[in-house]
C-alpha cells in the first residue's frame, strides 16, 4: 500500500448514514466533503460524525467551486431506479434517475484520481444493459478506466446483499487491469465462512418490535396469493443459522423479508434496530471509533426512518476491503 495513504481525500456522494465514510477511514483516507439530501439520514449523519465537511443542500444547489478537491470521489448513488424493490425506471426516474448526471459533472470538474460507486446488481442488467454501457462510456469520455465486480456481503455480515461496486482511475488502464482481480479476489473471500443471523440477534428484544396482530395476518395471506412467485413478500421465517435475505429500505413496512422466530406463542417480530444496525456493519468496535461507547444511536428519528437508512447503507468493512486495494494504485 502507498506509504502516505493516510493523505488521500475523499468526499462522500448521497452519503446517507455513513456507510462508505468509516469504510473509507479504516482504510486510511481522509474525509474531506458529504452529501446528503435526505433529512433524516443528515439527523443520524451528523450525531454520528458531526457537522464538519457535511452539507446538507441538494447536490444541484452545491456549486462546483464549493466541492473540495479530492483524491476519490465515493458515491452510493440512489438505487431506487434501478432495484427490484423499485419501479426500474433508471436514468428516466423524475426525482432519482439524473443524479449519475451530477456526478459526472463533478468528475469532469474536479479530476479524482479514482472515482468509486455502489448500487443494487441489477444496475448492471438494467434496460438491457444499456444504463451501464452508458455510465461506463461517460466516465470513459472523461478519461477514466474502470471495472466492476457483484459482491455479496455475506462474508462481513449474516446477510445475502448482492451489490456492484464500480472503480474507475483516471488515465490508468493497468491500475483498472489489477483492481479486476482483486475485486474478484475479495469476491471470493478465500477460506472465510459466511456470517450466521444468530450473531447480532438479542437474547430479550422489546415486545415492541412484535408484528401486530393484522399485520402477521396479512403477510400470511400474501404468501398465500403468491406461491411461487419472486419479490419481496413474504416468504419464511429467518433461518438463525444461515444469512439473512436482504435488508431493504420498506423494511418498516411489515418485517417481510427478514421475520424473526419468538418462543412459545408470540408472533414473529422484525429485526430491532440494534440488529438491524448490526446486520449492516455498523458494530460497536466502529462506533468506538467515533466516541459511541454504547454503538451508534438508534434513537434519533423514528424506527421506520432508521430501518429505511439501515436499508438503503453500504456495508463499511466491504469499503474499506476495496479501499485497501485502492490505495495501493493511486
Amino acid at each position: 500500500m502507498k506509504e502516505n495513504a493516510e493523505h488521500l481525500t475523499f468526499i462522500d456522494l448521497f452519503s446517507g448514514i455513513g456507510g462508505f465514510r468509516i469504510g473509507m477511514e479504516l482504510a486510511n483516507c481522509k474525509h474531506v466533503f458529504s452529501n446528503d439530501y435526505d433529512k433524516y439520514a443528515n439527523q443520524t449523519y451528523t450525531q454520528w460524525f458531526g457537522e464538519d465537511g457535511h452539507d446538507s443542500r441538494s447536490i444541484w444547489d452545491i456549486s462546483l467551486d464549493e466541492i473540495p478537491s479530492h483524491d476519490i470521489l465515493c458515491g452510493g448513488f440512489p438505487c431506487q431506479p434501478f432495484s427490484n424493490a423499485g419501479k426500474k425506471l433508471g436514468f428516466s426516474d423524475p426525482s432519482q434517475g439524473n443524479l449519475f448526471e451530477r456526478i459526472e459533472q463533478i468528475v469532469a470538474a474536479k479530476r479524482p484520481k479514482v472515482v468509486f460507486l455502489e448500487n443494487v446488481r441489477t444496475l448492471v442488467t438494467h434496460d438491457g444493459g444499456r444504463t451501464m454501457h452508458i455510465i461506463d462510456r461517460k466516465l470513459t469520455d472523461l478519461g477514466y478506466c474502470g471495472t466492476r465486480e457483484i459482491i455479496n456481503a455475506k462474508f462481513w455480515v449474516p446477510q445475502n446483499r448482492y451489490r456492484v461496486f464500480l472503480v474507475y482511475f483516471l488515465e490508468n488502464q493497468e491500475a483498472a487491469n489489477y483492481m479486476q482481480q482483486d475485486l474478484i479476489s475479495i469476491k471470493e473471500s478465500h477460506g472465510k465462512e459466511a456470517k450466521k443471523l444468530s450473531s447480532i440477534l438479542e437474547e430479550n428484544p422489546d415486545r415492541s418490535f412484535e408484528l401486530p396482530k393484522g399485520t402477521w395476518l396479512a403477510l400470511q395471506r400474501h404468501k398465500e396469493r403468491h406461491k411461487g412467485k419472486t419479490g419481496f413478500g413474504y416468504s419464511k421465517i429467518a433461518d438463525f443459522n444461515k444469512c439473512s435475505n436482504t435488508l431493504s429500505a420498506r423494511y418498516a413496512k411489515d418485517g417481510a423479508e427478514i421475520l424473526i422466530k419468538q418462543k412459545y406463542w408470540r408472533r414473529p417480530r422484525r429485526l430491532t434496530l440494534n440488529e438491524a444496525r448490526a446486520l449492516m456493519g455498523f458494530d460497536n468496535d466502529l462506533a468506538m471509533k467515533y466516541g459511541h461507547l454504547n454503538g451508534f444511536p438508534t434513537n434519533i428519528c423514528s424506527k421506520a426512518q432508521h430501518y429505511k437508512q439501515f436499508g438503503n447503507a453500504v456495508v463499511p468493512r466491504i469499503v474499506a476491503d476495496i479501499a485497501q486495494k485502492i490505495n495501493k494504485y493511486i
